[in-house]
Parts: structure tokens; sequence; C-alpha cells
């Protein structure tokens, strides 16, 4: 395979690279380790723009029918009603420069390097993405509030509204008002029941983070600090341990084996399918994976059996009807953007909508486990932003382009920009991706949750 080299405008040591594969290569190599998370979406071609959304319907269930038709009567007419989810079209991508002569005479190709770089940071990117959508899906509806409210507030201060900002209003995705009321509770409290009919973050651009909700009615009791909060429809979420909230939970509170068969049997029981392969997936960390092993259930299992593959190469495999991943991206405070303190010692991240140290400090884990369907990934094909008077020839997944290269791998685009400075020294390196990726909801079917196609266990 070659490639045409004087129409590239690019300097030869990197046509010669391309000529090799050897940069398609070092960028698909180091995207391809980072990505569990979008492995586990269903990619969708979208014949649309940037900026565009995509409205996604979903039908509920007819009424079941257990009473006989009276003789003569025709049988009533049934309906169903319908609910809807969306995507928004997006692009993300960053970019690089790479001083050529200062490549040229480092011990190391700099230019290489950057590449691999550049790499890294379009997997974690595109890794993160899915992972955010989908623990700000089921980790949403349920809170602690974060300051006093006294008898007769109508307002509380709570460390995310995630989950709060809206309900299904005619089918459709609406913000929670007067007219679209969510019903919540205070599991733990005498405050009786009630609704939010606002819900207002502290930061308009980081939905997830911490804020006020507003109360259709005063408090009769009012509400602790770190009282919890719960929606109606907010996603379930089990606690290791029996925990009511994540301030419950201590050391002692470890991930066990049960906690995941009671999961997938929450799943099971509203009818989530699991994933193509025939498993639920569970997405666990390192110390949520050596914390099984310490489980008597999950060790009785093996018992005389050292020469499993569960305890020789320290895989957990297949077991209970799921698939285990050994997932360092699971959220931590390290890996999930900027963090808010939410108290002395807690702290929450706006890009999963939930906090990652309880009111002791301690960091909480989480173990995802989903089933089929629970994330798509509607992607718009990039090649489309290249105009055919631009194209000089596609050679592979290469594109050859008058300003350069353009790579197309896991449909992330990695474009290589001839120099445009004066001295032609500086090539630009750039990845791109644009889309969406989607958690779809199924509100009108089984439990009230909003989302069901996974469940959330936390602990220590």
């Amino acid at each position: 395979m070659s490639v045409a080299t004087t129409s590239t405008g690019l300097p030869a040591d990197i046509v010669n690279l391309i000529q090799s594969n050897t940069l398609d290569r070092v960028f698909h190599e180091n995207c391809f380790p980072r990505l569990l998370y979008r492995s586990e979406a269903m990619p969708e071609l979208w014949a649309a723009n940037i900026g565009d959304v995509k409205i996604f319907t979903r039908p509920g269930l007819l009424p079941r029918v257990t009473k006989p038709l009276s003789p003569g009567v025709d049988p009533v007419a049934s309906s169903y009603s319908f609910e809807q989810w969306r995507a928004e079209a997006s692009q993300y991508g960053s970019t690089i420069p790479t001083h050529m002569p200062t490549s040229s005479v480092s011990l190391a190709s700099l230019y290489l390097r950057n590449i691999q770089e550049l790499g890294k940071q379009a997997g974690l990117s595109l890794n993160s993405l899915p992972r955010n959508a989908l623990f700000r899906a089921y980790l949403g509806g349920d809170t602690v509030t974060t300051a006093i409210a006294a008898i007769a507030a109508t307002t509380v201060r709570v460390a995310s509204v995630n989950g709060f900002l809206e309900k299904l209003q005619g089918a459709r995705p609406s913000p929670v008002s007067n007219l679209n009321p969510l019903s919540v509770t205070f599991p733990g409290t005498a405050e009786p029941a009630n609704t939010v009919v606002a819900a207002l973050p502290d930061v308009a651009a980081d939905p997830g983070g911490p804020g006020t909700i507003q109360f259709g009615a005063a408090l009769t009791a009012g509400l602790a600090i770190r009282s919890r909060v719960l929606a109606a429809n907010a996603s379930t979420i089990r606690r290791a341990g029996g925990a009511n909230t994540i301030d419950g939970i201590t050391g002692a509170n470890t991930l066990g084996l049960q906690d995941i068969i009671n999961a997938v049997a929450n799943m099971r029981a509203n009818n989530v399918p699991p994933t193509p392969d025939g498993f639920y997936h569970v997405h666990v960390t390192p110390e949520g994976e050596a914390q099984l092993y310490a489980d008597p259930q999950f060790r009785q299992l093996f018992q005389s059996l050292p020469d499993s593959m569960e305890y020789r190469d320290l895989a957990i495999g297949q077991l209970v009807g799921c698939r285990f991943y050994r997932n360092t991206e699971n959220p931590n405070t390290q890996n999930s953007g900027p963090l808010v303190a939410t108290g002395a010692l807690s702290l929450e991240a706006p890009e999963i909508g939930a906090e990652l140290t309880n009111v002791l400090g301690l960091a909480i884990k989480r173990a995802l486990i989903l089933g089929g369907g629970s994330v798509y990934e509607p992607y718009i094909d990039e090649g489309r932003y290249i105009s055919e008077a631009g194209v000089m020839g596609k050679i592979g997944e290469f594109s050859v382009v008058n300003g350069g290269v353009q790579v197309m791998t896991e449909r992330i685009r990695l474009i290589l920009r001839a120099p445009l400075d004066k001295l032609q020294q500086v090539v630009d390196s750039s990845w791109s991706w644009s889309g969406d990726f989607a958690v779809p909801s199924d509100e009108l079917t089984g439990s009230p949750s909003r989302f069901k196609r996974a469940v959330c266990i936390e602990h220590a």
C-alpha cells in the first residue's frame, strides 16, 4: 500500500510512517484497551449535523386482560402510552503540535510519542463519555441534603440535582414544574412524601452537580443535614450491607457475590435482557474484585479448586449469569473531572452526578451491572466533512486531502495537517469524533424507575 507524497505536503519521514501503517497502529493500539465502556455502546450511524437532537420513541405495554368477555359484548379498545429519550450530536476532539526539527534530533521520536499520547487522550475521552452517561442515569434521583431544612421550609440544598431536573410529561422528558411535579420521599426521616417542582444546579453547565430543589408543599417535620431525598422514578442503587445512603457505608461494607446476584435478580424482574453475548456485564474495580475473593460465598464456590482460572489468573470471567470486567475507569476521585465539596469530607463529581466520598471521607467504590441495550452510540460519519473537491485520494483507512492525511479508526478521526508555518516545521495532529452516547429509558414498563437496564452497587 502506498500513498502519493506530492499531494500531502507532509515531511517525508511522516509519509513513510503512513505508508507502513505505523501511525494508524500506534493511534489505534492506544485507544482500544481503554474503550471498555465504549464497547458496551451499540453504534448506530446517524445522518445528522452537529447540534441536531434526535428523539427516540418507545411504547409501553398494553394492559393485561384478566376478565372474560361478556356474551354479545365487543371487547373494549386497548391503548398504550409512549415515552421518549433523546440524543444530541456534538463534536469532541483535541490537537497537539509537533516541532519537527526538535523531533528529528531527540533520542526518541517526539512525533510518534505525541501521536501515542493523542491516542491515549482519545481513548480515555471516548471511554469517559459513555461511562458518565451511564452513571448519571443509574445514580439519578437519589441524593442527600447538604443543609438543614427547618419546618415550613420549601427549599433545601442537596448534594446533586441529578435525576430531579426533569420528568416524563406527555411521553417527553420535560423540566419539573408546578404542572409537572416529581414525587419524592425521605426514607429514614419523619418527613412525609412531597413533590419537587423546581431544581436549580449551582452551575448551569453542570446539571449533575450540587444545587437547590424546591418542594411543592412546605415541610412539616423538617430535614436534618445528610437526609435522603429519593425520587419516585429513581434508578435502583444497591448498597453493600443495606445502607440507607452512602453515608451509611463504612469500611466493613464490602462487595459480596450476593450483591451481584440481587442486582441481576432486580434486572430480570424488570425483564431486562442480557447483552448480545447472553450475559450481564459487571464492571468492577480492582478493589471490588479483591473483595469478592474474600467473600465466603464466592470462596465456597471454588473450594478445593486451586487450579481454576479464577484463582490461577485472578480473573473471575463468567459467573452467576454475568461476565466480569476489571475496570480501572470506574469513577473515582482521580478520573472523574473537577470535584465539588459538599461537606467537610464529602466530594461530589458533577460528571457522574453523585458523590465520590461520603461524610466520613470514605472513598465510595461502584460496580455497574449492565443489561442489553443500556447505552447507544449514535455517531456521525466524519468522512462527510470532507468535500469531494478537497479529497486527493483515499488509501485504505486513510484519506489524502489538500491539507494533509486523515486516518479513520474505531470511528475516531485522526487528522495530520501539513506544516502551515512559514518554515514548514510544525505539524499539527488532531483527533475528532462526532455523536452522542444516549441512555434509553423504560419508565413505562416494570418498576417506576426511569432507567432499568443497569444497576449500580455502592461499596467501600
